[in-house]
């Protein structure tokens, strides 16, 4: 988890992080999105919300992003917020091996 929050704090840095409904919303309709994530306790409604726009421009569904929580994410990102965006390939290829790693060790537990 400290890795993906590592990861998720300099992609925030490089300007790279959409943060918060709306600004994620701008980035998926804008084709910017290359990834969004959910928090574990992003509200549902919220969640099918974000994943209709996704299904509508096109893009790939969200990712939990493991088992960080608003709280978690308001860390690195400085607000408290339940969804955030990576608007980057590079970050987001990093953040999707770092995530399907992460489930495959669950999964050898």
């Amino acid at each position: 988890m400290n890795r993906l929050l590592g990861l998720l704090s300099l992609c925030r840095k490089a300007g790279r992080l959409r943060i918060g409904f709306e600004p994620v919303k701008d980035a998926v309709e804008a084709g910017e999105a290359r990834l969004v994530l959910y928090a574990a306790d992003f509200s549902p409604r919220s969640r099918e919300r974000m994943e209709l726009l996704l299904q509508r421009a096109g893009a790939p569904p969200g990712r939990q992003a493991a088992d960080l929580t608003m709280y978690d994410l308001s860390q690195v990102c400085g607000k408290l917020a339940g969804v955030a965006a990576v608007a980057d390939d590079g970050f987001a290829a990093g953040i999707e091996k770092m995530l399907c790693d992460q489930t495959k060790e669950e999964q050898n537990r």
